[in-house]
């Protein structure tokens, strides 16, 4: 177990540039062992070929070695030539042998027709009238034993085709042979040539979507760089297997050129910016070759210039090729997992490409037919792919480190917040404490202090014969006094008629004594916000004082205790059935008594609004309480 857990750490430890070469390699071989120049299993290429076609108005017969393309003709072929083919050397049919035979084209156009000893045997676009290219992908004809000749030999194939100036026109290598063994290369052809350029139009699109997203979300020039590219090279993989494309040739040949372009120029600015160079000439070459590439292939079509577009694609090339070089450059100074990664398969990519040219284009060894570019950008689109995952990886990877540091940071300040508010609330408390203290040592000192004062007086005063009756009056008054400070510390929470109730107790003996009748009529109302125990005293200050004014002066019978919701206002209101205002002499007498302005101090500092009223007959005294909190000016 302990070799297998170490052989496990080393796997995982290998850099991921590593596992990508080492795949790399085994595709790359892979390819090599498909594309190998092996024949076809009965069947036999014809490398030679008589063609027929007009210049300037004249017929001209020459032999020419296939494969055969008309734009490396000086001058350049163009309109409709024939192509007369010997029967293969070694290719026999008599006998018993009765195996259908075919004829495999991996590459003519732009189309064309087929003849076998006079008879047509194929005709593959040659009469549309629209926009047609089946160079793009292998053609197969069957060949009908019924119109071969006895002898082999004897056999005459003729391939008419029609060329489209600005493309690749002529005619391949053609092989000849059993049908079973071309339909199956056929097919092969096929899935290289266009099921796997499907598959990597899809791949680039699915990931310039995902890049797109992310650009959308994070706005990073990095991720719209990819999407530009992928989605140009969707674009021009999407136009090429297309043997009648919806559009015009114009159309399509100007947006299959101008697609590469930007799909060349976006993936440089692309790896720019994920190798983090410095703005510079090249950098400013690529951009204007990005505007100017849309300019340079209109011109090149509307004059249709086969060299104008030899010479841009000279100059993309050479810029890809500068590019790669700056790449390696760059790995001197030290590269990240993912520059490695890019390196490794943007230099995979180049050598796919640089054999297609060489085998296609310069005849070194290997299938011609089958093209390793349209692989390799495959694996440079997964290579990107796995750069925008790492990055973005990374990315939500340092978002959660700062989420976490940022979390910490808060719980530290929070905490240190926290103790803060300890303190202030402990500072408050304390202050709040202190001044209830000073408050009932003022009201103490002002109530119960004064009254007892004027009872030593009265004591002092009287010598030894001290009125006992008045003594037990003053002293009892002070007791009072005492018992509703006393009560205005209770817990009441805002609740008048809880706060009534408990004056009730105090004042209903001497109401009784006086011969008053006090009828309550108490309501339930909301809690009055702010009412604590020093707005309780307040309320028993300024009811006592309209009490004491009742007995001593309105000459009442009954006081009637009320109280009532006003919505945003409760209603306190206290009558009696006495001689009114205007008789009065005492202390609400005329309006501004001694008596009356106490009463309007104490509710002044409440905020509350209080109000003195002839009742027709008698006396009413109204308090408004507010049902929203309100800091009384002057309070403390």
């Amino acid at each position: 177990m302990s070799w297998a857990g170490a052989l496990t750490r080393r796997l995982l430890a290998t850099p991921a540039y590593w596992w990508a070469g080492m795949l790399l390699a085994v595709g790359i071989a892979g390819l090599a062992w498909v594309s190998r120049t092996t024949p076809v299993e009965g069947a036999l290429v014809v490398r030679q070929a008589l063609v027929e076609h007009r210049q300037a108005g004249v017929l001209q017969v020459s032999e020419v070695e296939l494969p055969h393309v008309w734009d490396e003709q000086s001058p350049r072929w163009e309109g409709e030539a024939r192509y007369r083919l010997p029967w293969p050397a070694g290719l026999s049919y008599s006998g018993g042998d009765q195996a259908p035979l075919a004829m495999l084209l991996p590459r003519v156009g732009a189309r064309y027709r087929v003849w076998l000893n006079g008879q047509e045997v194929a005709d593959r676009f040659w009469s549309y009238e629209g926009f047609v290219d089946t160079s793009l992908v292998p053609q197969i004809v069957h060949l009908p034993r019924a119109w071969l000749a006895a002898e082999p030999v004897d056999n005459h194939i003729e391939i008419e085709v029609r060329g489209q100036p600005l493309r690749k026109s002529g005619l391949s290598q053609v092989q000849i042979g059993r049908a079973d063994a071309l339909v199956q290369r056929h097919a092969d052809l096929m899935w290289w040539q266009v099921y796997v350029t499907w598959m990597v139009a899809a791949v680039s699109l699915m990931l310039g979507l995902m890049a797109l997203l992310l650009w959308l979300n994070t706005r990073e020039r990095l991720f719209g760089l990819l999407a530009a590219a992928t989605f140009a090279w969707a674009v021009r993989l999407g136009l090429s297997p297309l043997e009648t494309p919806p559009m015009s040739f114009e159309v399509w040949y100007y947006l299959q050129k101008l697609s590469f372009t930007a799909y060349c120029g976006f993936l440089y600015l692309f790896m720019w910016d994920l190798f983090d160079y410095r703005q510079g000439l090249i950098r400013s070459f690529v951009n204007g070759l990005l505007w100017l590439g849309p300019f340079w292939l209109a011109v090149t079509v509307y004059v249709d210039s086969y060299a104008m577009y030899w010479i841009w694609m000279a100059v993309i090339t050479l810029t890809s090729a500068v590019a790669l070089v700056k790449l390696f450059h760059r790995a001197r100074w030290g590269l990240d997992a993912n520059q490695r990664l890019t390196i490794v398969f943007g230099a995979a990519t180049m050598a796919t490409g640089v054999r297609d040219f060489a085998v296609v284009n310069m005849g070194f060894p290997g299938d011609a037919d089958i093209r390793w570019m349209t692989v390799g950008s495959l694996m440079l689109m997964y290579a990107l792919g796995w750069v925008m995952v790492r990055r973005v990886s990374a990315a939500m990877e340092q978002v959660r480190l700062l989420n976490t540091e940022l979390s910490r940071k808060v719980g530290e300040r929070e905490i240190e917040l926290q103790r803060l508010f300890e303190r202030l609330r402990h500072v408050e408390s304390q202050r709040v404490l202190e001044a209830e203290r000073r408050r009932l040592t003022r009201d103490m000192h002002d109530g119960l202090g004064s009254q007892l004062v004027q009872a030593l007086n009265v004591v002092r005063g009287s010598g030894p014969q001290v009125d006992t009756a008045a003594m037990a009056a003053m002293l009892h008054h002070a007791l009072e006094d005492l018992r509703m400070t006393l009560d205005s510390l209770e817990p009441m929470d805002g609740d008048l008629p809880t706060i009534l109730g408990t004056l009730r107790q105090r004042i209903a003996p001497a109401m009784l004594a006086a011969g008053v009748e006090l009828v309550w009529q108490v309501q339930e109302v909301p809690p009055i916000p702010g009412l604590e125990a020093r707005g309780v005293l307040h309320v028993f200050r300024c009811l006592q004082e309209v009490f004491a004014n009742v007995l001593k002066h309105a000459q009442a019978g009954r006081v009637t205790v009320s109280t009532r919701d006003l919505g945003g206002q409760v209603e306190l209101c206290v009558s009696d059935d006495g001689v009114g205002l205007g008789r009065l002499d005492g202390g609400l007498s005329g309006g501004g008594g001694r008596g009356m302005g106490n009463i309007r101090l104490r509710a002044a500092e409440l905020g509350v609004l209080v109000s003195f009223e002839e009742a027709a007959p008698g006396t009413c005294v109204r308090f408004l309480f507010p049902l929203q909190r309100h800091d009384p000016a002057g309070s403390g």
